[in-house]
C-alpha cells in the first residue's frame, strides 16, 4: 500500500476522527466491531495493531532439509538460521545416512538453543518448537544474565592461567556454550522486533531503533566471552606455571580491561553518558597497557612457547577492554534523543 493522507475530523467537540484505509482493513480481516490498540511511538507516530477478533499472524512451520552430501555444519546453519528468523517449530527431514547430521543437531540444540525442545522424533524425522516466550525473558534482563556469565568467565580465565588451573580452565570452556545459548536468543527476539514494532514494547525495548544498539552489545558480550575461553585454552596448553615476573602485566591489564567492560554495562543500564565516555578512556588505556606489556616480554628471560602464549593471552584481554568500548559508544547512542 501506498501512503494515504487522511484529514483529522473533530467530533462531539472533544473526539479526533481519523478513517482508516479500507484496502487495509479487507487486509488484516477487520471489520465493524472489531478492536485496534494504539500505541504511541517514541518517534511521535501512533502504531495501529488489530486486535479482538482479528486473528493474530500465524508463522508457518519450518522444514529443514537434510542430505547425506552435505557437512553436518551446512545443516547446523540451517537449523539456527530458522532460529534466529522466530519460527517457533521446526521440522527437519532426514535422508539415509546422515546420522552424523542428527547426532550434531541434537548436540546444537541442547549446548546453544534456549528453549527449543525435540517434541517428535522418527528415523526420517525430528520436529523442534521453541516453548519459552519473549515475555518470559525480555531483551534487558537476557543481556544482563549473558553479561553476568561473560564477565565471570574473563575473571576465572585469567585466574586459571596464572595459577595453571586446568580444571577451572576447562569449566570457563564449557561457560561459552551458555553465553552463545544467551545469544542466539536475544538475536531471535531482535529479528522479529525488528518486523514487529508491537513486539519491541512485550520484549523490553521502548524504540524498534535501539535494536540495532543491543544487537550490537549482544555481539560484543558473545566475543568477550569467546576471548575468556580463548585465554582459558591457553591455560589448558600450560604444563606447568609462569613465573610471576612474566604474569605480572598480564593481570594488571586483565584487571583494567574487566573494569572496562563491567563499567560499560553499567554505564548501558543506566544510559550514562558520562560514565560510557569513561569507559572509553579506560579502554584506551588498557590497550596501551597490553601494547607495552607485548614489549617487554622480550626482555624477559623466557621460552619462545612461553612468549607465544602470554602474547595471545595479552590479544585476547586487548580485545576485551575494545569490546567493553564498543559497548560504550552503544550506550551514547541509545541514550542520544531521537531527532524529531
Amino acid at each position: 500500500m501506498s501512503i494515504e493522507f487522511r484529514r483529522v475530523q473533530l467530533t462531539g467537540g472533544a473526539t479526533y476522527v481519523v478513517s482508516l484505509p479500507k484496502e487495509w482493513a479487507k487486509s488484516v480481516g477487520l471489520r465493524p466491531g472489531h478492536q485496534v490498540a494504539l500505541i504511541p511511538q517514541a518517534d511521535s507516530s501512533l502504531l495501529i495493531v488489530p486486535r479482538g477478533e482479528v486473528k493474530e499472524p500465524w508463522a508457518p512451520e519450518a522444514v529443514v532439509e537434510v542430505r547425506a552430501s552435505m557437512d553436518p555444519d551446512v545443516a547446523v546453519r540451517n537449523f539456527i538460521s530458522h532460529y534466529l528468523t522466530g519460527h517457533e517449530t521446526i521440522r527437519v527431514r532426514f535422508q539415509q545416512g546422515t546420522s552424523r547430521h542428527r547426532a550434531a543437531l541434537k548436540e546444537t540444540i541442547r549446548r546453544k538453543l534456549m528453549g527449543v525442545e525435540i517434541i517428535e522424533e522418527s528415523a526420517d524425522e525430528m520436529l523442534t518448537q521453541c516453548l519459552i516466550g519473549y515475555s518470559e525473558l525480555p531483551v534487558k534482563r537476557a543481556l544482563s544474565r549473558m553479561s553476568i556469565i561473560a564477565s565471570s568467565m574473563h575473571r576465572d580465565a585469567s585466574t586459571a592461567y596464572a595459577d595453571c588451573d586446568h580444571g577451572l580452565a576447562s569449566e570457563v570452556v564449557a561457560r561459552d556454550d551458555e553465553v552463545d545459548r544467551f545469544y542466539f536468543f536475544i538475536v531471535r527476539q531482535l529479528k522479529m522486533a525488528v518486523q514487529s514494532r508491537s513486539l519491541s514494547e512485550e520484549i523490553g525495548l521502548g524504540n524498534p531503533r535501539d535494536c540495532l544498539g543491543y544487537r550490537l552489545v549482544a555481539k560484543s558480550i558473545e566475543r568477550v566471552a569467546d576471548h575468556a575461553a580463548r585465554v582459558a585454552y591457553m591455560a589448558l596448553s600450560l604444563e606447568s606455571k609462569l613465573s610471576s615476573e612474566a604474569l605480572d602485566d598480564a593481570l594488571k591489564v586483565s584487571e583494567l580491561a574487566g573494569q572496562v567492560y563491567n563499567e560499560s554495562m553499567k554505564a548501558l543500564e543506566a544510559l550514562d553518558v558520562d560514565a560510557a565516555h569513561r569507559c572509553i578512556s579506560k579502554a584506551a588505556e588498557a590497550v596501551e597497557a597490553g601494547k607495552r606489556a607485548v614489549e617487554r616480554l622480550v626482555k624477559l628471560n623466557l621460552d619462545v612457547k612461553a612468549i607465544v602464549s602470554l602474547s595471545l593471552v595479552l590479544d585476547s584481554l586487548r580485545r576485551v577492554a575494545e569490546y567493553g568500548a564498543d559497548i560504550a559508544e552503544v550506550t551514547i547512542n541509545l541514550a542520544t534523543p531521537t531527532r524529531r
